[in-house]
């Protein structure tokens, strides 16, 4: 036997005994099923975990194989997720101990991620991921979600189901859930109808969306409204139904962020003490952009040092986001908490100054070669404050 079929032949059958047996199996139970002596495995494996891994990587890899037909022929995104559930759920019922072996014994190890076995495993979370923009693309899901950050949700919650059923804590098949977990998914994806926009609307939404990733990828200058248009899964010429030109569509994504960072401003002003307020607006504004990479990095190059940035209604946005500083300030002063002589302007310039600089050091290095993200933040607030008291406060 060839040297790839022997270590193929010893994969097949290593499936079939952990599949049984999970990671109780002895590599002198694989070697004896397999018709080799135990030094055979380990000429073609590390040890019993880098087997575990291949052999579950073997078992992603045929299922990727029966997916792909069971998924051949349909177009519509909908169709396609509820076919993708069934099929996990089914298998997973189908096959328990498979679901175990690969569940707790590989995906749960740390160096699973780290070894080639895990690359059909990437390709599962690549397939829903094609279906999710798809569906957004197509205008059937909504396009403010997350891919991964939903992506994750569902192979959770279908793991989760599973291990549920194999572990005896619930019923004995997972899909008796399927219509309960589906209308949940469902839900996360689509808009209620009564906060559903327009399709031009959501078309508009994505054309932003991914012009602010490709600016902050390429830089603005860069960038070309074919990439953009290629990134939103639209002609080129209909980028001009919605906007007049790049910079346009550089800041009507800043206005969208700015005036969304001005309404979760308001439940800080509702915050009793002006220093509680203070603390939290700053801190708050650092995690607003660290959540949002793509914003934070065009709004440093392509809204704080671009020039165009001042005349935009963009800015208008951002002066009247910042105002929340002002109302602080004033309340801060007039309960004498805050020095009465502050510039509110030369003390925002300060804010955002500061705020400015640090994140342009992030952006261009590891933050490990400045200092840690979340101390710099503390530092900010404790000597902004140092800056507002009237005295020290302890």
């Amino acid at each position: 036997m060839a040297s790839v079929d022997k270590k193929q032949h010893i994969i097949d059958v290593a499936v079939s005994v952990l599949s049984r047996k999970g990671k109780k199996a002895t590599i002198s139970e694989i070697a004896a099923a397999a018709g080799v002596n135990d030094s055979v495995i380990y000429h073609y494996f590390k040890n019993k975990t880098d087997l575990l891994f291949y052999a579950a990587a073997q078992s992603l890899k045929e299922r990727l194989v029966d997916l792909e037909r069971y998924l051949a022929g349909i177009r519509e995104p909908v169709s396609r997720l509820s076919k993708l559930i069934w099929y996990q759920l089914n298998y997973h019922d189908d096959e328990p101990e498979y679901a175990k072996f690969t569940i707790f014994d590989s995906r749960a190890h740390r160096d699973f991620f780290r070894h080639e076995g895990s690359e059909y495993f990437l390709h599962w979370i690549i397939k829903l991921n094609d279906i999710l923009k798809d569906g957004i693309r197509g205008g059937n899901f909504s396009p403010d979600i997350s891919v991964s950050v939903v992506n994750a949700m569902i192979f959770g919650l279908l793991d989760m189901e599973n291990i549920l059923v194999f572990t005896g804590k619930r019923g004995t098949s997972a899909k008796d859930d399927f219509d309960d977990i589906l209308n949940l998914v469902l839900s996360i994806l689509k808009y209620d109808e009564k906060e559903k926009s327009s399709k031009a609307d959501n078309k508009k939404k994505m054309i932003v969306s991914a012009s602010e990733k490709i600016f902050s990828e390429n830089g603005f200058e860069e960038s070309t409204t074919i990439d953009i248009a290629q990134a939103s899964g639209v002609a080129e010429g209909t980028l001009y139904e919605y906007f007049n030109s790049k910079e346009e569509m550089l800041f009507s994504g800043m206005s969208n962020h700015f005036i969304a960072h001005t309404n979760s401003a308001k439940k800080i002003l509702a915050a009793s003490d002006p220093v509680e307020k203070l603390s939290r607006f700053i801190k708050d504004n650092y995690f607003l952009y660290l959540r949002e990479p793509f914003f934070a990095r065009n709004f440093i190059a392509g809204g704080i040092y671009n020039e165009s940035f001042y005349y935009s209604p963009a800015y208008e946005d951002f002066a009247a986001y910042m105002e929340t500083m002002d109302i602080i300030l004033d309340e801060g002063k007039r309960e004498g908490l805050f020095r009465p002589e502050i510039n509110n302007r030369i003390f925002k310039n300060l804010f955002i100054g500061c705020f400015s600089h640090i994140m342009l050091r992030w952006f261009n290095s590891s933050p490990q070669a400045y200092f840690d993200t979340i101390r710099a933040i503390d530092w900010t607030v404790t000597l902004l404050l140092r800056a507002a008291l009237l005295k020290s406060k302890k």
